[in-house]
């Protein structure tokens, strides 16, 4: 789902439930011959450093020498080249995980492209049934005889 611009990139506005793995996209390709990815940066809104990367100079796309800022993400996020879009798995989602998110895509030959992600963790709540607030009208029919 589309949302406002963030400068000239359009915002995909996602939503999750705590608990949920949630997929935040961010386009890899590219249609220059001979062009690769050779980092991709992700940046939350209220940080000033990445939060997580995947480096991919010197090697191939699958050995990506990968890290995630543990004050965020720690080991619950896992950025998957090989879908379509690339995306970042965030597992076991957290209220906290809400916020504004850009993945950054730097490529050998193609220009660094960006996409931003406004993600919104809804707590999970747990309805109650109460029975003295059900009202049940009864009708009694007596026959005498």
């Amino acid at each position: 789902m589309a949302g406002k611009a963030f400068g000239q990139v359009p915002v995909v506005a996602m939503e999750a439930l705590v608990g949920e793995t949630i997929y935040l996209p961010c386009n890899v390709s590219t249609h220059e011959p001979g062009d690769n990815v050779v980092l991709v940066l992700w940046y939350r809104e209220d940080k000033g450093s990445p939060i997580y990367s995947a480096d991919t100079r010197g090697r191939e796309v699958g050995s990506a020498k990968r890290w995630s800022d543990d004050s965020m993400f720690g080991d619950r996020a896992y950025f998957q080249f090989e879908k379509e879009p690339g995306e970042l798995a965030v597992q076991n989602v957290r209220e906290t995980d809400s916020g504004m998110y850009r993945c950054r895509v730097d490529f050998i030959v193609a220009q660094t492209r960006n996409s931003v992600v406004n993600l919104t963790i809804i707590g999970k709540r747990i309805l109650t049934h109460n029975f003295f607030d059900i009202k049940q009208i009864f009708l009694l029919g007596c026959l005498c005889f």
